[in-house]
């Protein structure tokens, strides 16, 4: 499961890095890693911890789980059950300013964006969304550390 984001004002931060040489390469690759984790953090946080008011389901004996699994209702991030999905979300850095956050799961796409049968259980858009500041002012942080590496400072 992968989805693209565009964010306005890009090309002018990244021209900005790169006139600060290996200094603006170090610190965007940085801002950009610790971005991409801290929504893959968000995300697990948000199926292992946030509330869930779905359908209790009981189990039968033998399963090696909880007799009862408490869902999500419709909106709210998954309800973790197994940790299958939690553990299957992944960072892919794929260049110094560029990464993917997601699972390779099937499930994660429909749990993200819902089926004919079954209403969204987002758990990636809202990390994002939820980051969006703290990525911003990631990159700031960044370009003013880059700045003052390029003079000396």
């Amino acid at each position: 499961m992968s989805a693209t984001i565009r964010v306005e004002g890009l090309d002018e931060t990244l021209k900005a890095f790169e006139k600060f040489g290996s200094a603006g390469d170090r610190e965007v690759k940085q801002a950009t890693r610790a971005s991409l984790e801290r929504v893959r953090g968000t995300a697990i946080k948000s199926i292992q911890q946030g509330p869930k008011s779905g359908i209790i389901y009981e189990r039968s004996p033998g399963q090696n789980l909880s007799q009862t699994h408490q869902a999500s209702a419709k909106g709210q991030a998954p309800a973790t059950d197994t940790g299958t999905l939690v553990n299957s979300i992944k960072v892919t850095q794929t260049s110094s300013h560029s990464g993917e956050v997601g699972s390779g799961l099937q499930y994660a796409f429909w749990l993200e964006y819902g089926t004919i049968n079954m209403d969204e259980r987002p758990w990636l858009r809202p990390a994002l969304k939820k980051n969006q500041q703290w990525i911003v002012d990631r990159y700031a942080k960044a370009l003013e550390t880059a700045t003052r590496a390029y003079y000396g400072r």
